[in-house]
């Protein structure tokens, strides 16, 4: 299990959100490398089951915004799905941002835009994503999916937690890995099937009485929080029970958004996410 607590680490971390998401089409390889090579502590990535049980990564449960296939991930098989192109699509936005920069008014620090073309790149398999995180000694953080409408306890995709620990076991290294999900039921069953683990519980917000009774219920290690929902008595209340934070939301754009991430850095959030690592950590660096 990799420490997360800020304060056994010394340092806040900074995670590639998707990957270098900003740099290279989220989720995919590309986007995993480039966030090594620009210094991301961590990266983070969503998984999904294909229609013959393979464990995907990618974000959406639908096709359409990230590569030139439609309908549900869940709906194809692996053999459909590798076939897909998953970067054309972020080489257009690309050309769009190009567009639009031209007319940022003076002063303005735009975000850089990427030069290379990724049109071809393909969705990566856990598997593969894993064996490169050995090798490289990348921690990941690996989201397991809950597809909507989760909140009506619907199991869209059962044995998803276990497949993930199998493959984990087999081709990565728990010691580099942790799990988070918005289905705290999901982050429940991988304590009970590996104890050690790392583990977080997700959730958007909420003013509760006990803030740390849904880490607590999951035993879970920490909560991935929306960033707006971050205050200091949280932060202070979750630390006292050795409960890492993780406040996500925000890093996108780290130069428009500078302000609300050196608050959460001021309040001893463990990390936050971007797009950007390296001009997330700039931010965060600097206060």
């Amino acid at each position: 299990m990799f420490e997360m607590l800020r304060s056994k680490t010394g340092k806040l971390a900074v995670t590639g959100h998707r990957g270098a998401a900003g740099y290279a089409p989220e989720n995919t390889m590309p986007a995993f490398e480039k966030a090594l090579a620009v210094g991301a502590d961590i990266i983070e990535f969503d998984v999904h089951f294909s229609r013959d049980g393979r464990v995907v990564v990618i974000h959406d449960e639908t096709l359409e915004r990230t590569t030139n296939g439609t309908g549900p991930v869940r709906q194809h098989s692996w053999e459909d799905l590798k076939k897909l192109d998953a970067g054309t699509w972020f080489d257009r936005k690309n050309e769009v941002a190009r567009l639009v920069q031209a007319e940022i008014p003076p002063g303005t620090r735009p975000l850089p835009i990427p030069q290379e073309k990724f049109a071809g790149t393909r969705i990566p398999l856990l598997e593969e994503v894993l064996e490169w995180s050995t090798a490289v000694r990348m921690p990941i953080s690996i989201e397991i999916k809950a597809p909507w409408p989760f909140y009506h306890g619907l199991e869209v995709y059962p044995g998803l937690v276990e497949k993930v620990l199998e493959l984990v076991a087999r081709h990565g290294d728990e010691e580099l890995t942790s799990l988070h999900s918005f289905d705290h039921r999901a982050v429940l069953r991988s304590k009970e099937i590996n104890p050690n683990i790392t583990t977080l519980v997700a959730y958007s917000g909420a003013i509760l009485v006990d803030p740390a009774s849904p880490a607590r219920a999951a035993r879970a290690n920490g909560i991935a929080i929306g960033s707006n929902w971050v205050t200091p008595e949280l932060v202070d209340t979750l630390h006292a029970e050795d409960i890492c934070i993780f406040g996500w939301g925000l890093g996108e754009e780290p130069f428009t958004q500078a302000d609300d991430l050196r608050r959460l850095v001021e309040m001893g959030v463990d990390f936050v996410s971007g797009g950007f690592p390296d001009l997330l950590r700039q931010v965060v660096e600097t206060r």
